[in-house]
C-alpha cells in the first residue's frame, strides 16, 4: 500500500486486502472499482474460482508486460523518424544561417 503513489490504486488494493481478510474473493473488489482491463478481471476470477491464482496473476502480469513492450516498441518506431527530421531541421537552419552570414558579408564589401 505504502509502495503505490496512485492513490485510487493504494485504496483498491486496500480494499482487496480486507476482502480477502474478510474470507471473500479477491476479484470482486477489483471488479467493483474498475481500475484492471476487463480481461484481467475475468483472468483472476477464474484463477480465484479454479484454485490457481498465482499462475494466474502471473499470465496477467506477462500480458501487461508484453502491452508495455508492444507500445514501447511503436513508440520508439515513430519516434526515430521523427528525430531524423527534427535534426535534419536544426542542420538545415545552421547552414542557412551560415549562408546568409557569408552572403552578407560579401555585399558590404560593395
Amino acid at each position: 500500500k505504502d509502495v503505490i503513489s496512485n492513490t485510487v490504486i493504494a485504496e483498491t488494493i486496500e480494499e482487496a486486502a480486507d476482502s480477502l481478510k474478510r474470507g471473500k474473493g479477491l476479484a470482486d473488489p477489483l471488479i467493483e472499482k474498475g481500475i484492471l482491463p476487463p480481461l484481467a478481471l475475468q483472468m483472476i476470477k477464474v484463477g480465484e474460482e479454479s484454485g490457481n491464482l498465482e499462475p494466474m496473476l502471473n499470465k496477467v502480469a506477462d500480458v501487461f508486460d508484453n502491452e508495455v513492450r508492444a507500445s514501447v516498441k511503436r513508440l520508439l518506431t515513430l519516434l526515430e523518424p521523427a528525430l531524423i527530421v527534427g535534426l535534419g531541421l536544426i542542420v538545415a537552419g545552421i547552414i542557412v544561417s551560415i549562408m546568409l552570414a557569408i552572403l552578407g558579408a560579401n555585399d558590404l564589401a560593395l
